[in-house]
């Protein structure tokens, strides 16, 4: 069953003892806490990255160099194979620098191997260079939408206590006259704890 952030939200109200319906107006807006519970998918997206792991195609320019296009992408994982099917090997490329210091400049053809650049996590390299127009498949690193309290994130429905923690954790943070630093502490961690356990 997939993950909804209103069960979260729910969950959390229940712990922080802050219904909507009652006598006393609740303390915490909806609009808050759902925004704490997205807020809650860009910690874990950081904590467990393969819980957001989308497969894409990039078509690549004349060319060494190239960069992941989605306009979700966060960081690249590893490039697959080409449209045809045919492996793509990640390698080094000071390997390649030691055996051929030109190869930069090699002929354009089929892509065999690519690396990583730097601390760029968009960016990687192709040997041999790449004609426009190739085509690889790869898998990225998706950046969490903003989700609405109903919609369907595509995360597992295990994952919804670890968020409501983290909700509490930033309600029982930003609230002065309640808070409790020690309680919103243990809120973070267990919320850390659950996440890395849910991998």
């Amino acid at each position: 069953m997939p993950l909804t952030l209103q069960t979260s939200i729910t969950t959390a109200r229940s712990i922080l003892n802050d219904p909507v319906s009652g006598p006393a107006a609740p303390r915490y807006s909806n609009t808050d806490l759902l925004r704490y519970a997205n807020d809650a998918l860009d910690q874990i997206v950081t904590l467990t990255p393969q819980l957001f792991y989308a497969r894409g195609t990039v078509t690549c320019i004349s060319g060494v160099e190239q960069t992941l296009s989605f306009t979700n992408a966060r960081a690249l994982v590893v490039v697959e194979r080409d449209q045809t099917g045919g492996a793509v090997t990640l390698t080094d490329s000071v390997i390649l620098d030691l055996y051929d210091p030109n190869w930069r400049k090699a002929p354009a053809g089929p892509i065999k191997h690519w690396m990583r650049v730097g601390d760029d996590p968009l960016k990687f390299l192709v040997y041999p260079p790449s004609t426009s127009g190739q085509v690889l498949w790869v898998i990225y690193v998706r950046t969490p939408s903003e989700y609405a309290a109903d919609a369907d994130t595509g995360l597992p429905d295990t994952l919804s206590d670890a968020v409501a923690d983290y909700i509490v954790y930033r309600a029982e943070s930003r609230d002065d006259e309640y808070v409790n630093t020690n309680r919103a502490t243990q809120f973070l961690n267990s919320f850390i704890a659950k996440v890395k356990g849910a991998t």
